[in-house]
């Protein structure tokens, strides 16, 4: 039967369905080669070999190769712990009615999704009000219980906007605003223990600067050195795109192959920062460059497939 070893002295294997009992006795109903049908040790891992690099993610198609090792037991890196709060007076938990002036805390229901499909382990610290001494308690906490720290909002100018102030007292700032679009104010530094990432509040803005910039860094530190961006591709526009020089722009497009089999990509309409459905609308980035002014339709852009944290 399947699986079983080949007798001493075999050197090929019939399969049943080409066998047939004869009163004369066993008659075959196929030509037979030396080797067929038999399997040799070392045909999938050699003596020796390197089974899977370090730092690769153990995944449905490698915990099984090991299986087959007899391998029960191997030492990995410990899941990444990472701390996320929302700020502002405006925000509103999701289902939760809203009042005048309210919007629902979409951002971290969106990090704390795409922190679970990462998977690191989270620590939802809620949504902190535009109170110092509340917001320092948070960075605190979060500082000596997570990894990795990330808040939504509380990056920008505004009088009540005091992450950065948080940073600079309780830790140090790497840098703040930066030249692309949407996500200029995006904030990176390290408190005592953790690294802190503070996301615009915009809804765009926070997801697209999570994409980007977050989960490399969460990737590295999870010593994952297998994990890339998918490669920017070339692609026609089909349709004009509006953009000012100055700022990278990343802007949400819909692509697919032509007849030809050549790439093409239209936008997926309004680029605001609010805009979220750009992203369940679009399948790509559409990234210019930042000299770059619009777009004509015909001309060609560089497009970065969405990864399996946006596609659907």
């Amino acid at each position: 039967m399947t699986g079983a070893p080949v007798p001493a002295g075999a050197e090929a294997v019939i399969m049943q369905e080409q066998a047939e009992v004869t009163d004369d006795g066993v008659r075959f109903n196929a030509v037979v080669h030396a080797g067929q049908n038999i399997r040799l040790a070392g045909e999938d891992i050699r003596q020796g070999a390197s089974v899977l690099p370090a730092g690769v993610k153990l995944g449905a198609a490698q915990l099984p190769l090991l299986a087959s090792l007899g391998i029960a037991e191997l030492r990995v890196m410990r899941k990444l712990k990472v701390a996320v709060f929302s700020t502002g007076d405006e925000l509103q938990p999701v289902g939760q009615p809203l009042q005048d002036g309210q919007i629902y805390d979409t951002n971290r229901f969106a990090v704390r999704l795409m922190l679970e499909q990462l998977g690191c382990d989270v620590l939802d610290l809620g949504i902190i009000r535009d109170d110092q001494a509340a917001l320092r308690a948070a960075f605190n906490r979060a500082d000596s219980e997570a990894d990795v720290v990330i808040s939504s909002g509380g990056v920008s100018v505004g009088e009540a906007d005091y992450t950065k102030q948080m940073l600079d007292e309780l830790g140090e700032v790497g840098f703040w605003k930066l030249a692309i679009k949407p996500g200029k104010p995006f904030a990176f530094g390290k408190l005592h223990n953790a690294w802190f990432c503070g996301l615009p509040g915009n809804p765009v803005s926070a997801a697209l600067t999570f994409y980007q910039l977050v989960q490399p860094l969460l990737a590295k530190l999870a010593g994952h050195s297998e994990w890339r961006l998918p490669p920017r591709l070339r692609a026609r526009a089909l349709t004009p795109l509006k953009k000012s020089p100055g700022r990278l722009d990343f802007q949400r497009g819909l692509f697919a192959s032509n007849a030809q089999g050549e790439l093409e990509v239209s936008t997926t309409g309004h680029q605001g920062s609010h805009v979220f459905s750009s992203f369940s609308q679009g399948n790509c980035f559409i990234v210019l460059e930042r000299e770059r002014g619009s777009v004509a339709a015909g001309e060609m852009v560089e497009i970065e497939p969405f990864n399996a944290l946006l596609r659907s």
